[in-house]
Formats: structure tokens, C-alpha cells, sequence
């Protein structure tokens, strides 16, 4: 049918197009918002933040809108295409199509928030997960293993006695973490040998979020990996279901501005300890690897800082599909990363969802440049 020949819309019908376009408009608003989140500094703005978090939310909520306006064939589908079309930056980082490689001197590397070994299903002993958690990584056999929030899981048994049986249970030669401050839980395990950075760096230090070490590989190459973890979000799930239970609408308000509050403090706090983190880099050089739980989504502010500090995010380059990393009640959140820089050649990036930790294991096939 043309143009001409299309009846005029009734009035309800005119209605319906109103407020898809005002919807659309609000679309894109929050996606301009969503993306624009990745150069605005917490410290500087906060509310950004809130969309960056909920890229995939804003860009659902484009695409049905989208569609609306499609089925009613109106002429106003353009504000959602611009919506769209503002979205491709945000894509590119938060969903991969890359392609796996292959090398005779592959290297694998894990990193897995485990949680201080507290199963998600509340009934699960530690001992058990952290025997669970032995299986899982003897069966995909990472030559180097990340841990953040590593505790102790036997009763009685200090953690780094518990780190010593682990690492023996799961097939790993060399350990490293702080024995002063081991703040965050950062463990690395390695199949071979390690040598710590100096202690007067960045990493060595009590007040920085990670530990680094020197690997050597032999034959396959000598390079760094840093394990990292930046202040969690801290919100419960309990604060999680108010926000999506209706029966839960009484408190809404209160538990609300906690979340905010808690949410603001966070991602102003890790903008401060990923400076941190990146100023304390000691001047090594050659391939670096850092690797663990950033707590922050593609479209952050830290996420631009790593990126400018010549680090990949080495799933957008040979993983695929989005590959959430939470495993909590915050769906479709990828907060767990492996960067790398270019003296690293990434293989293959696998996410395994395996279900214990509010996290899943991330893990990457690399070679040395």
C-alpha cells in the first residue's frame, strides 16, 4: 500500500506513536548517557555511572521500542536507529566475534573470584567448595591460576596453610601472595617458577589492590601477570530483591538511596585504587598480563583508564557472544577481565559458567610475542 493510499491513523493510534516517540527519546538520552559514562570520572560526576552499569538493560529497551515503531510503521523509528546507532561503541566492547588462534608455545591463564569460598547456594562447607573448585581447575588445566578472595576454607587451618594444600591438590609448583597485608585474597598459582617484583613497587605495597610477579616460562617466554581486585559494589542480595520484588515496594525508598549511596562510593573509591594500581606498575617492560575481578562494566571510566594504558581487553579479541563473569542477582554484568598488552598474543578466551562463587572462572590461551 503507499502513502497515499495508507488511511490516516485514528486518534488512538496517533497516542500510541506519542508516546513511543517519547520513549524513544528517553532512549536516547540514556544510551547517549550509557556511553558517555566511559569519560566522565566518578570523582568528577557519578550518575553516569548508573547507565554504564546498564548498557544491555538500555540497549533491550531500545531495540523493543524499536520495534514498536516499526510495527506501526511510523516515521519517528528514526530517534530509536540514532539510539542504535549511538549503542556500536558500547557493542564493540561488551559483545565479541572473535576469532581463536592457535600456537605450539600456548600459555593458559584463570582468574576466578571464589567468593572466600561461600557458595552461592548457602548450604555448600567451604572445604567442599574449595575441593570442588581443586576438580574444576585440574580438569581445564591452567598453567597460571588468579585467585581474588582466596580465605581459609579449613577450620583450624591458617590460610596460608590452606594456599599450600591447594596449590598441591590442584597440580601448581609455585605460589605468591602478600604475607603482609594479602588484601583482597589475590593468589597466583603457577606450573612455573615465579619471582616476586620488588618490594618497594606499587604492588608491594599495603595500600595497593593486587600482587605481580615475574614468570618464566622457559622455552614459551618470560613475562608479568598482575592479579587484581577492586572494591566490590558491597550490595546485598536482600537490598537486590527489594529493588525487584513488588511485595518489597515499602521499603523501595530507603533501601534505594542505600544502593545509590553504595554504588557512588564504589565506583569513586575503585577510580582511586586503579590509579593506584596503574601508577605502582614497576617499570618492567616486555609482555604484561593483568588479570582479575575489576568490578566494572565495558562502559566505565576504568575500563577507558586500562585501554589508555595500553592494555586489551583480551576478550573483545578472540572471545565471543557477551560472556557475563557475575553470577549473581545483576544479570549480564562483565566485570571480570583478562588485559593484556602487545607484547601478548591472545589465543582463546573462554568464560565456564560454573556456578559456586557469585563469579565465573575466566580464562585465556595466550602466547608470548
Amino acid at each position: 500500500m503507499s502513502s497515499k493510499e495508507r488511511k490516516p491513523r485514528s486518534f488512538f493510534g496517533k497516542m500510541i506513536v506519542f508516546i513511543l516517540a517519547v520513549l524513544a527519546v528517553i532512549g536516547v538520552i540514556a544510551m547517549a548517557l550509557s556511553i558517555a559514562n566511559a569519560y566522565v570520572n566518578p570523582k568528577d560526576f557519578i550518575w553516569t555511572t548508573v547507565f554504564g552499569l546498564a548498557f544491555w538493560e538500555i540497549l533491550i529497551y531500545n531495540v523493543v521500542v524499536f520495534l514498536l515503531l516499526l510495527l506501526m510503521w511510523s516515521n519517528k523509528i528514526w530517534i530509536s536507529v540514532v539510539a542504535l546507532l549511538i549503542a556500536i561503541p558500547g557493542i564493540s566492547k561488551s559483545f565479541s566475534i572473535g576469532s581463536k588462534g592457535k600456537a605450539d608455545n600456548s600459555i593458559r591463564i584463570m582468574s576466578y573470584n571464589v567468593h572466600d569460598f561461600r557458595h552461592v547456594d548457602g548450604v555448600t562447607e567451604k572445604e567442599q567448595f574449595a575441593n570442588q573448585v581443586m576438580e574444576m581447575v585440574r580438569e581445564h588445566a591452567p598453567d597460571i591460576l588468579c585467585c581474588q578472595e582466596f580465605s581459609q576454607f579449613k577450620s583450624g587451618v591458617s590460610r596460608p596453610q590452606c594456599i599450600e594444600d591447594f596449590a598441591k591438590e590442584a597440580g601448581f609448583q609455585y605460589i605468591y601472595f602478600n604475607r603482609k597485608t594479602n588484601y583482597g585474597g589475590n593468589v597466583i598459582f603457577s606450573k612455573y617458577p615465579l619471582t616476586k617484583v620488588a618490594e618497594d613497587s606499587g604492588f608491594g605495597k599495603g595500600n595497593t589492590y593486587g600482587v605481580m610477579v615475574s614468570v618464566d616460562a622457559g622455552e614459551k617466554g618470560k613475562f608479568h601477570v598482575a592479579n587484581v581486585h577492586l572494591l566490590s559494589y558491597m550490595i546485598t542480595d536482600s537490598e537486590i530483591d527489594v529493588l525487584t520484588n513488588a511485595s518489597e515496594r515499602q521499603n523501595l525508598d530507603t533501601i534505594g538511596k542505600t544502593v545509590l549511596h553504595k554504588l557512588s562510593f564504589a565506583f569513586q573509591k575503585r577510580s582511586e585504587e586503579l590509579q593506584t594500581v596503574l601508577n605502582g606498575m614497576p617499570p618492567v617492560g616486555g609482555p604484561i598480563i593483568i588479570c582479575g575481578d575489576f568490578n566494572e562494566p565495558p562502559l566505565s571510566f576504568n575500563y577507558r583508564q586500562m585501554q589508555k594504558a595500553g592494555f586489551v581487553d583480551t576478550f573483545t579479541k578472540v572471545g565471543f557472544g557477551i560472556k557475563p563473569t557475575y553470577a549473581g542477582k545483576l544479570p549480564l554484568l562483565r566485570i571480570d577481565y583478562v588485559w593484556a598488552n602487545d607484547g601478548v598474543k591472545p589465543l582463546a578466551f573462554d568464560r565456564y559458567k560454573y556456578k559456586a562463587s557469585d563469579h565465573y572462572p575466566i580464562m585465556l590461551d595466550f602466547a608470548i610475542q
